[in-house]
């Protein structure tokens, strides 16, 4: 469902909206309901975390790094700062 919404805005933020909708080449509809998605709807299926575009991109000798990752970053981390003993 949609619905229709109108709202006043100062003609400086107007000038931005629709200078930055341009270089998006997207209508200035498109940037706002856009803006207004990324900042008031929390991430769903429909706005996947960004970081999820880099999974499986990496291969390792690892099986379980997945389920293990923050154990081997705070090893890496440890062996780090304890190189010189």
């Amino acid at each position: 469902m949609t619905k229709t919404l109108t709202i006043t805005l100062p003609d400086a933020l107007e000038q931005a909206l629709a200078q930055t909708a341009a270089q998006a080449n997207q209508s200035t509809e498109e940037l706002i309901v856009k803006l207004l998605t990324q900042n008031l709807i929390p991430e769903t299926e429909e706005q996947p975390d960004p970081l999820m575009a880099l999974f499986g991109s990496i291969s390792s000798d690892v099986p379980d790094a997945a389920d293990r990752h923050d154990y081997y970053i705070g090893k890496a981390i440890y062996d780090e700062m304890h190189s010189d003993e």
